[in-house]
């Protein structure tokens, strides 16, 4: 087992963890399949409304690579099929009918999965629906079949605010989660790295076989993709790396094991707002009021993720195919008299502009408000603080607003996501976007190459 330690970052310690309990919910009545989560797809639906469909029945599929099918997490009926601007897919919304009754896929001997040919493995994750597990870097969108990545990596540790414990999710999966480590084994030449954080306690991470296992300490983003992909195995131009999260192995190894394509999440219910903070047993499209309930909810944002990296999804949201944690904050707005002459004794800073910063780090309360005007970047060292990566922050932001395609692929783009800057933007004092600003750039190298192509 190999130790990394990442010494730039910094952690956000924030009221409102979640309980470690897990708390089984109902099955809703409805679940949506939204699209807007997965990159790279340009989906073509594949059924109507009022059709039957069974938990695995494909929903939907990719224009560009029609293999590539997103599968209903329950069985029931279609509801609706939502679309926005330009009759563009928004999501599918299901009926369940309360049975659970299941697409039947091939299963295989545990034993036999170290064996399987990589063809196999793709046709049995592509025909349960299961292959968007799978995402690549760069660009972080769903990874390509028909490539092969130079090696595959586990997210099995987060160290975002309030984020969940995978050590505790994975107890008891031990045997799946294997299964599920032995048949992506067969997806690749290159070695499956297991990124997990120091002196995990689950068996699942500990008597893993046939991976190399990482260890990751230090304050985050120790816990993020980009962050072990850049200490372990480094992302050239060229290179293809894929990853998947902890949960959707256990998902995979179900599927070879039982020959059924489960949809079952356990997300953290966190935040000082959410009325009850434990983890929930649910499943993937589950609606956000089911899970979270509407009392008490008042004056609040629901944030699928974390207050650094989530996204807002309201209480008519859904859940997402990879999320693994819902917080949920107060909403901001309130003025102070003269707060601009206050001390700051509880403000949440990464300066030293506030008395809080002087004194023993605890667990503090946020709100969605900046504390201040968006304003011009000035260049200084505090987003490289943050930004464990070894390139230079503020000339890759310089080269994405240019829209200098080389020079931002000579200073590391292609190994970055958003997520790898939401520090960098939370201690920014021009109130700046950065994940937004590396995202844009992303996109625009992900359009140059389609266009070249």
């Amino acid at each position: 087992m190999i130790t990394h330690q990442i010494k730039k970052g910094r952690d956000l310690k924030l009221k409102g963890a979640a309980a470690p309990n897990v708390v089984e919910s109902p099955l809703p009545a409805f679940v949506g399949v939204d699209i807007g989560f997965l990159r790279g797809l340009k989906p073509h639906p594949l059924v109507k409304q009022g059709d039957s469909v069974k938990a695995g029945t494909p929903l939907f599929h990719d224009k560009g690579i029609p293999e590539i099918k997103i599968s209903s997490p329950v069985s029931g009926k279609v509801a609706a099929i939502n679309r926005g601007d330009k009759r563009a897919l928004l999501n599918i919304v299901i009926e369940t009918d309360g049975k659970m009754d299941f697409e039947i896929f091939p299963s295989y001997n545990p034993s036999l999965l170290k064996t399987l040919a990589r063809d196999k493995v793709t046709e049995e994750l592509l025909g349960a629906g299961m292959w968007p597990t799978i995402r690549q870097r760069p660009f972080s969108q769903i990874a390509h079949p028909n490539q092969t990545p130079k090696s595959i990596f586990i997210h099995a540790m987060n160290t975002e605010p309030l984020a969940a414990d995978i050590d505790f999710v994975l107890n008891g999966k031990e045997d799946l989660f294997q299964a599920g480590l032995d048949a992506l084994t067969r997806l690749t030449p290159g070695k499956v790295y297991l990124c997990v954080s120091p002196n995990p306690k689950s068996k699942a991470l500990t008597k893993a076989n046939n991976v190399e296992i990482h260890q990751f300490s230090g304050p985050h983003p120790a816990g993020n993709v980009s962050t072990h992909i850049h200490c372990v195995d480094p992302l050239n131009k060229g290179d293809l790396i894929w990853y998947v999260e902890a949960q959707d192995v256990v998902r995979i190894g179900n599927l070879f094991v039982n020959g059924v394509s489960l949809s079952e999440r356990i997300v953290a219910i966190t935040g000082e707002g959410a009325p009850e903070r434990v983890y929930k047993k649910t499943i993937i499209g589950a609606p956000i009021s089911h899970l979270l309930g509407t009392n008490h909810l008042s004056g609040m944002r629901c944030i699928a993720g974390s207050v650094l990296s989530g996204r807002i999804v309201g209480l008519n949201g859904f859940i997402g195919p990879y999320d693994s944690q819902m917080t949920v904050i107060p909403e901001g707005g309130k003025r102070h008299f003269l707060g601009w002459l206050a001390p700051g004794f509880n403000a949440v800073t990464f300066s030293s502009a506030f008395v809080s910063s002087f004194l023993p780090a605890g667990e503090a309360s946020v709100d969605t408000d900046k504390h201040g005007s968006d304003r011009a970047i000035v260049l200084n060292h505090i987003y490289d603080q943050y930004v464990p990566l070894d390139i230079f922050t503020y000339f890759l932001i310089k080269a994405v607003m240019v829209g200098d395609i080389d020079e931002m692929e000579k200073l590391g783009i292609l190994e970055c996501d958003e997520e790898d800057f939401a520090l960098a933007s939370f201690a920014c004092p021009s109130k700046t976007d950065v994940g937004g600003i590396i995202r844009k750039g992303l996109n625009l190298i992900e359009k140059e190459e389609a266009v070249n192509h």
